[in-house]
């Protein structure tokens, strides 16, 4: 149970709860998205459908794009955990040189040794995701060279979001749907913006990193946002 409710639950909750409030803090993402919700339905339309297949959302680059970044920029899962079952050599990217001048190039990695990984580290690595990493940007994930191929670590999009290797999230695929399906469908009909408490919002390490406000991090996680009807378009007002 406790599987299910933390890793299966907790953790996609609350990056819907980022995604949003980054739609909020990005209007003009927001309305590029809707766009491209907006072709899909009339797409869906002429087809003589009404809903939609995990391979239309797979076929949405926007979409996916801004999926992608909320989880590369609000990774639930702050660190990993792990430890070393035997005695191994870690090769290093980059070498390290020590106070008394040597230069490293892998560690010895004793049996028995912890690891704590900041994924969250990781995911804002400029090196890998570009000069402006400590920014959220969809577009990265949309021109050439935004994200950079190195060593593929993780299993989407070379994030670590999810962790990686035999010790990936075994459930990914399936939270990455959920996601990609409540962003349709809810940019699609809602439009959300910001209010005067969401300059406070902070994340709060609470097992997975939650949303809460400055100064009330005993009422537990909250998203103060504002939200009504998206405005419809000609193709909605004849349907």
């Amino acid at each position: 149970m406790r599987v299910v409710m933390i890793a299966g639950h907790e953790t996609t909750a609350n990056t819907l709860s980022w995604m949003l409030l980054e739609l909020a803090r990005h209007p003009d993402a927001q309305k590029k998205l809707r766009e491209e919700i907006r072709q899909m339905q009339r797409t869906l339309h002429s087809r003589g459908e009404t809903s939609y297949t995990q391979a239309d959302l797979e076929s949405m680059p926007y979409l996916n794009a801004f999926v992608k970044e909320t989880l590369r920029y609000h990774p639930v899962a702050f660190n990993t955990y792990r430890q070393a079952s035997r005695d191994d050599v870690l090769p290093l990217s980059k070498p390290i040189v020590t106070k008394t001048g040597e230069v490293l190039t892998e560690l010895p990695v004793p049996k028995g040794l912890n690891f704590i990984t900041s994924i969250m580290g990781y995911n804002r690595n400029k090196e890998l995701f570009g000069h402006d990493a400590s920014v959220f940007n969809p577009d990265r994930w949309l021109r050439p060279g935004g994200v950079k191929k190195s060593i593929s670590i993780g299993v989407l999009g070379n994030l670590m979001s999810f962790s990686g290797g035999v010790r990936s999230c075994i459930g990914w695929k399936f939270a990455l749907g959920e996601l990609q399906a409540f962003l349709y469908e809810l940019a699609g009909q809602m439009e959300f913006s910001t209010t005067p408490e969401t300059n406070k919002i902070r994340r709060e390490a609470a097992i997975v990193m939650i949303p809460t406000i400055e100064g009330q991090v005993e009422k537990g996680a909250q998203m103060p946002l504002r939200v009504r009807v998206a405005p419809k378009d000609e193709f909605e007002d004849m349907v």
